[in-house]
């Protein structure tokens, strides 16, 4: 487990050790380790890498010692095993000894503030957590609601010595690192809000917890990058304090990145993990978010600098682009129109002119073996479920050349595929290459025509979903969830509007 957790990323490092850092001199005792290989590991966010190596001389003594230093933050000391220890470093010179025996057991600090006050903390709550672990057990085994009561009572006392035990370290050792850490790890104090009758006003409380999330953090302090108590209250924050809504999300981002330092390490780390979080993720709608961060952190408006220094350029701009090409596609975005000819290529059809109430736009591929096995059943589910609820199809094909003309009318004939078909004809293809004012604007528009580019539409099939006044509303859904989804629509536009 600790292999893989211990990743060399060449960029995360490159980040790492590109700039000045403090000269530190970090010596390690551990006997049984005589000329072994020791390792020197460094916390980015939630995540151990390896930072530096070492060999221990023939009484197990191990120096961490070169010219570009080492950040602040917590480390681990890796010996073969693998076993490790966690240390802070925030000072000039650490020193700490132990063996392979127990490795975490035996240690000992010999010079350093710091890390006496961490091990000595780190033992603490090691002490405190087996002790709860064994109360829990007994609560789950008792029958005795009154032995049940006593024992919830034992663990609240042991909530509140760990409580007070970190406020004391707080209070008497200000401007450690140390200190820091323990205050970053506890939550806001008092955000439980009381209704009138003394019971838990939970939403009141929730906005009042949110409101103070950060409050024990200093949020312009590089250091609390290099430990695993940030990303943790980090991802907390963003994946599930705030409601996982695009508007919400950019709006509690926005102002998080706007209280750290601009271009600084956690300025970099936010906007970064927030952008990979919601570029990657499963979860329909929330590409508004990628768009929103590449908007405002990576893609510079005319005559403006980007705010992601740290990019380069040939990066930046496939980010920008994606971002571009989605900007129009997020949910709640008017969708652009399409007009492409029918199977006779007379007739130039738009989903804008279609009757129904909500139109399902379908993107696919004559040749596309996946598009084949699955068109069918759409149709199926269409007829049945979703055209009872005022659903028009309009699927749009490619047929670029004439196998495509072909295979797709002989497809659309074989499969009865009554909707309305579109499609990218291989006569107007080759006509629009040489001469597109035939066209345009007669009786189409340049991204109908370049349509696989104005909808994204990277692989096939793809659905859009679109509402009456054709704005987007769902994209890659299953007919079953369409369907409720509409159902959802109509329930909420049937709701009286609050004066």
């Amino acid at each position: 487990m600790m292999h893989k957790q211990l990743i060399v990323l060449a960029a995360m490092l490159a980040a790492l050790n590109g700039s000045a850092q403090d000269k530190r001199r970090l010596q390690f005792t551990i006997e049984g380790t005589a000329h072994d290989t020791i390792y020197l590991a460094n916390y980015y966010g939630n995540k151990l890498y390896y930072a530096d190596t070492t060999v221990a001389n023939a009484k197990g003594v191990s120096i961490f010692q070169r010219p570009s230093g080492y950040k602040a933050g917590v480390y681990a000391l890796v010996v073969p095993g693998p076993k490790y220890f966690e240390f802070i470093v925030n000072e000039p010179v650490v020193e700490m000894k132990s063996d392979t025996i127990d490795l975490n057991k035996h240690l000992t600090v010999q010079r350093s503030v710091e890390n006496t006050l961490f091990q000595e903390y780190v033992r603490f709550l090691a002490e405190k957590k087996v002790e709860a672990d064994e109360v829990g057990r007994k609560i789950e085994s008792a029958v005795d609601p009154i032995e049940k009561g006593r024992l919830k009572t034992k663990l609240r006392e042991l909530d509140t010595l760990v409580t007070s035990y970190q406020k004391d370290l707080v209070a008497k050792n200000p401007g450690t690192f140390v200190a820091s850490i323990v205050r970053m790890s506890m939550p806001p104090a008092n955000t439980d809000v009381r209704k009138a009758d003394g019971t838990l006003d939970s939403a009141a409380s929730y906005y009042n917890h949110r409101a103070h999330f950060w409050d024990n953090t200093d949020l312009r302090d590089p250091r609390n990058l290099r430990t695993p108590v940030f990303q943790n209250k980090f991802d907390e924050y963003i994946g599930k304090v705030i409601p996982q809504v695009p508007d919400t999300i950019n709006k509690y981002a926005d102002d998080l990145i706007r209280r750290m330092d601009d271009g600084g390490d956690l300025f970099k780390f936010a906007v970064n993990a927030i952008t990979y979080k919601y570029e990657t993720s499963d979860i329909m709608g929330m590409d508004a978010v990628f768009v929103h961060m590449a908007q405002t952190y990576y893609c510079p408006k005319e005559g403006a600098k980007s705010r992601a220094t740290w990019m380069t350029e040939e990066k930046l701009d496939k980010l920008c682009e994606r971002a571009r090409k989605q900007a129009p596609l997020v949910i709640g975005a008017q969708g652009k129109d399409i007009i492409l000819p029918d199977t006779t290529e007379a007739n130039w059809l738009s989903y804008y002119k279609m009757p129904e109430k909500y139109v399902l736009v379908i993107f696919w591929d004559p040749h596309c073996g996946h598009c084949k096995k699955v068109l069918p059943v759409i149709h199926e589910d269409w007829k049945t479920k979703l055209k009872p609820l005022d659903v028009g199809v309009f699927a749009v094909a490619k047929a670029t050349d004439s196998t495509l003309f072909h295979d797709w009318k002989k497809f659309i004939r074989d499969n009865h595929l009554d909707w309305t078909n579109v499609g990218l004809t291989w006569h107007v293809f080759n006509e629009a290459k040489k001469a597109s004012w035939k066209f345009i604007p007669k009786y189409t528009t340049i991204e109908s025509l370049n349509y696989a580019d104005t909808w994204d539409v990277y692989s096939t099939p793809r659905y859009f979903l679109l509402d009456r006044e054709r704005k987007i509303v769902a994209k890659q859904l299953e007919p079953d969830q369409m369907v409720e989804l509409i159902k959802a629509l109509e329930k909420r536009k049937a709701q009286p509007a609050l004066e």
